[in-house]
């Protein structure tokens, strides 16, 4: 499984790492996620055979507009995912005889078959908490955090091929470092099926 790379970040207030209280019943978890994809969904991408697929994390360090106040306790995380671009690309490979492509694996079991699949996308999130106030008082904080992945294709895949990119959110973990800084991670699983056109012209 691949990471993708955490950004710098610079958060107006830093500190120490403050670890979540836990909750009394192991089953109830105190912070609500949703946008993560059901075990159907899960089933259903896996279903026709197509293993042209890969899975990634992407972690991220979330620091609350300034305009926001102090975070006391997190209570839910909404997450989405866009897909802003794809590409094909040329990478190395080892070529036994003239058009003969031998795909390279590497110690991780992962082989470049001299194509790899590119895709670019947007992590679209929003986090509500309770603010470190008197009141108490509920707020809410939106992220746009982009990610970016590869998927090895099929030896001589034409540089010009499209796909069609499904994606499903296998897992998300949020937690408060500080009272201005949020750590969270998205296991991220992503599809890719290649898109038939339809023939040109009108002829039978």
């Amino acid at each position: 499984m691949m990471k993708a790379n955490l950004g710098q970040v610079n958060c107006t207030v830093t500190g120490n790492y403050v670890e979540s209280p836990h909750s009394s019943c192991d089953d109830q978890p105190l912070i609500i996620t949703t946008g993560e994809c059901s075990s159907a969904k899960k089933a259903a991408l896996l279903a026709d055979g197509n293993d042209t697929w890969t899975q990634i994390f992407v972690p991220e360090v979330l620091c609350v507009p300034p305009q926001k106040p102090d975070i006391e306790e997190l209570m839910s995380v909404n997450a989405r995912v866009k897909i802003i671009s794809q590409r094909v690309i040329r990478t190395p490979y080892y070529e036994s005889a003239p058009d003969t492509v031998v795909p390279i694996e590497n110690e991780e079991g992962t082989f470049l078959t001299g194509r790899k699949l590119v895709v670019e996308g947007i992590l679209r999130q929003k986090v509500i908490y309770t603010a470190c106030t008197e009141d108490q008082s509920v707020h809410s904080a939106h992220f746009d955090v982009p990610f970016s992945a590869f998927i090895i294709l099929p030896v001589g895949t034409p540089l010009t091929t499209q796909y069609k990119i499904d994606t499903c959110i296998e897992d998300i973990f949020i937690s408060r470092t500080t009272e201005r800084q949020i750590f969270k991670n998205v296991t991220l699983f992503i599809k890719a099926t290649p898109l038939v056109c339809p023939p040109q012209g009108g002829g039978q």
